[in-house]
């Protein structure tokens, strides 16, 4: 196994060259005023997604100003307790560039934003502002947070073409300002994942075999297999796990599989559940780059990966398989091993398996009252799939895929303990210890339940009749904070008003807030305040308040 550097940066100079239409600027500013490093790069493997950004830490601190990378005009705002929380979207040059998890915005936008959601007593926005903001490169617009689905504080930056919002890795610019380190170091090789097909075998066993050099030379393989990469990167011997930039494949002399992570389209971004090996993900968090394609696979990532048949060596034969991990900077791996042909094992009794369905046809399988339909196309892959009723309320739909393309239906008869309550009912996915993974919510018909879903695996039906809980409202750093949970279908929507006065309470990770220095409530602490909270369900949750009571 070995590392190298090679060119550097002449991957990005190349592609930068032909993204036609994009003017060839090749330094952005830096969007902090601390030098960037990173928990998260562009293209690693996220579940469900690739990551279409880079993640750049703000030493465990928010309120570092946020610095716009290049002239432009803000073009969207984007307001929520989820996803990108706080972000900002800037247009220039070309491109547009995103800022999300902020604190707050420049003040200017704040005062705007204030004004149109208390003009439509709605906290969340989403949209372009009817007023112009323009930006230089360097201008502050708005400081770092935590906010939306952030886990810690950080920014969360993408560049992305203007005219297809289609995201581009950020590191094929360099950064001015603060900037960033170089990085001398090449990714980190972790294995060859060797998977036998039915009926064959990987060092005489069924199962999928993880090699690595400290194994041996190879593997002996019977019958047919497919193969799979794992690896990662580190920027500039940073202690966080990122994705590489590049992954080539070479089966004997055949290149059989090269991917490059340059641009990502968000219309096909949940196909990363069909590059990765998603058992090993799912049960192990390994980064497995699949090198055979599956059919459903819609990722225009792949500059080779026509090949979407196993791979099988005849007894006594042999094939080296190459492979070669990049990053951005132009570091690369090597390794390589060895599968031997081996002879299989006299046949398993393959007659009771189930038939795989067709992944370009509809299906609809019943199963007692159970009910699947499958849309055409709804499948990466041919696969079976298993229907079983455990008990009155609880289902399995058990597929080796794991995950669908797109949506499927489920329905399912309502247990009597809960049928005909009148009240929207709740299909929740279990995991392996009976926890919560999932929930639909969804109307019952006719004493059944029918929900889409994007996933196999234990499904349940419950009724939800608790309402959300808000806690005890206190006064912190100028703000009143309630804290707000729901057991299980989630929280909907919420408001508070003083009187008749709509009061703009944000949410974020559990906690209602309103700042006092909206200046509404002032001199009017003798009034009572009302906050409700209301549950996917339609549960109602509430409670009140006088600030004159708090500030004491």
């Amino acid at each position: 196994m070995t590392g190298k550097k090679s060119g550097k940066w002449m991957w990005s100079a190349c592609f930068l060259g032909l993204l036609a239409g994009v003017p060839a600027q090749d330094t952005l500013h830096s969007p902090l005023t601390i030098p960037l490093q990173f928990s998260g790069n562009f293209g690693e493997i996220r579940t469900g997604h690739f990551h279409t950004g880079l993640d750049i830490r703000t030493d465990g601190r928010e309120g570092i100003p946020v610095l716009a990378a290049q002239d432009g005009q803000v073009s969207r705002i984007k307001v929520s307790h989820r996803g990108y929380g706080l972000a900002l979207y800037l247009n220039g040059g070309g491109l547009t560039t995103v800022y999300a998890h902020l604190a707050a915005f420049h003040p200017e936008i704040e005062s705007w934003l204030m004004r149109r959601q208390y003009r439509d007593e709605e906290w969340q926005f989403d949209g372009k502002p009817d007023s112009t903001f323009q930006f230089s490169a360097g201008d502050t617009i708005g400081w770092s947070g935590n906010t939306g689905g952030s886990f810690g504080p950080h920014l969360h930056f993408e560049v992305r073409d203007a005219r297809n919002q289609h995201p581009i890795n950020p590191l094929h610019w360099s950064f001015s300002g603060k900037g960033m380190a170089e990085d001398p170091v090449p990714p980190e090789f972790r294995g060859v994942w060797v998977m036998p097909e039915p009926g064959g075998r990987v060092e005489g066993a069924s199962e999928r075999f993880r090699w690595t050099a400290a194994y041996a030379e190879g593997v002996r393989a019977a019958g047919p297999f497919t193969l799979g990469v794992e690896g990662f990167d580190r920027l500039a011997r940073d202690a966080y796990i990122h994705g590489p930039y590049g992954v080539d494949v070479w089966f004997g002399d055949s290149l059989v599989h090269s991917h490059r992570m340059d641009t990502l389209n968000f219309s096909t971004n949940g196909d990363v559940s069909a590059h990765i090996d998603l058992p090993a993900w799912q049960d192990r968090k390994a980064r497995v780059h699949r090198v055979q394609r599956l059919p459903g696979n819609r990722l225009d990532i792949y500059r080779n990966s026509a090949r979407e048949t196993p791979f099988e060596v005849a007894p006594d034969d042999s094939v080296e398989v190459r492979v070669k991990l990049l990053d951005v900077a132009g570091n690369e791996t090597n390794a390589a091993l060895w599968i031997w042909g081996d002879s299989l094992p006299p046949l398993d009794d393959v007659s009771l398996r189930s038939a795989p369905l067709d992944r370009r046809k509809p299906h609809r399988l019943n199963v007692g009252e159970v009910i699947v339909d499958l849309p055409a196309n709804a499948l990466y892959s041919d696969a079976v799939i298993e229907v079983e009723t455990l008990d009155s309320a609880l289902f399995r739909v058990a597929s080796e895929a794991r995950i669908t393309r797109s949506d499927y239906t489920l329905t399912t008869p309502v247990p009597e303990a809960v049928s005909g309550s009148g009240q929207a009912l709740v299909m929740c996915a279990l995991g392996e210890e009976g926890e919560v993974l999932g929930t639909w919510v969804a109307d019952e018909r006719n004493g059944m339940l029918t929900v889409r879903l994007d996933r196999f695996g234990v499904f349940e039906v419950r009724q939800d009749t608790a309402p959300p809980i808000l806690g005890s409202p206190v006064i912190e750093d100028g703000d009143v904070i309630i804290p707000v949970m729901d057991e299980l279908s989630g929280i909907a929507r919420w408001e508070g008003r003083c009187g008749d006065q709509w009061l703009r309470w944000s949410m974020d990770k559990g906690i209602l807030r309103y700042r006092l220095d909206d200046g509404l409530t002032d001199g009017k602490e003798d009034q009572e305040v009302k906050v409700w909270a209301i549950d996917n369900v339609g549960n109602i949750g509430q409670t009140s308040f006088w600030l004159r009571d708090l500030k004491r």
